[in-house]
């Protein structure tokens, strides 16, 4: 299996409040069939879905659970655009059908915003799915997939107060806790997959941390060496 997910930027900036490692899974895996479909209903066999988002329970009745929650949670999502004059929210899957019997699931994109999934030049992060499931915490899969964005210049800065919500995290939490709790995951599963990865804290006066930058190089493939064969005939 070698998904690729491709969204546009807006969509890979959305932060995926109380969503679980697995429900993002979930909904990537989705993402990773309907991109450039248009608008049409799509059916996705529960076999299907299991392999892509490497879903690893037997049981049908958890699996449909979890396609529950996760749509739940994406209607719960705020998702909006506002440019100023016109304030928009929407569901941006507004047909999400279960069949237990057939094991499977039907879905559509919102026709208005299918641009987010559909159409995409420029401004757009991509990811491998295999990649992202394997990482197992929800602040390792969120940077994983915000340094995609950023991978032609290895360089991305970020408030700390847009680091929190887009990470959704908990408001009481002191940086020592964001140390030990969401750099930690984030530093021991992304550090195996470049050749640098820092993250240097900015400060202001009175020793307060008021934005992140992230310095990273990914590591690359190594080259196939072509060995001559020797001719034994000779």
């Amino acid at each position: 299996m070698n998904e690729i997910v491709k969204i546009s930027n807006q969509m890979n900036t959305l932060g995926f409040r109380n969503f679980t490692s697995k429900e993002m899974d979930l909904f990537f895996a989705i993402c990773s069939r309907v991109r450039e479909q248009g608008t049409q209903e799509l059916a996705f066999s529960f076999e299907k879905l299991r392999e892509l988002s490497s879903y690893k329970p037997t049981s049908n009745d958890r699996f449909v659970d979890d396609l529950i929650r996760t749509n739940t949670k994406l209607m719960n999502l705020n998702v909006n655009f506002d440019d100023g004059n016109e304030y928009v929210a929407f569901v941006l899957f507004p047909t999400f059908r279960i069949n237990r019997e057939e094991q499977t699931l039907k879905i559509a994109v919102n026709n208005e915003f299918s641009f987010l999934l559909n159409e995409l030049t420029n401004n757009f992060a991509r990811f491998e799915l295999e990649q992202f499931t394997y990482l197992k915490s929800s602040y390792a899969k969120t940077m994983y997939r915000l340094l995609k964005q950023f991978k032609s210049t290895g360089f991305f800065v970020i408030s700390i107060e847009e680091f929190r919500e887009t990470l959704d995290i908990p408001v009481n939490y002191r940086m020592s806790e964001i140390d030990k709790k969401v750099f930690a995951p984030i530093r021991k599963e992304l550090f195996p997959l470049y050749d640098r990865f820092e993250i240097e804290k900015v400060k202001k006066k009175g020793n307060k941390i008021v934005q992140l930058k992230f310095h990273f190089m990914e590591k690359t493939a190594p080259k196939k060496i072509k060995v001559p064969l020797h001719d034994f005939t000779k």
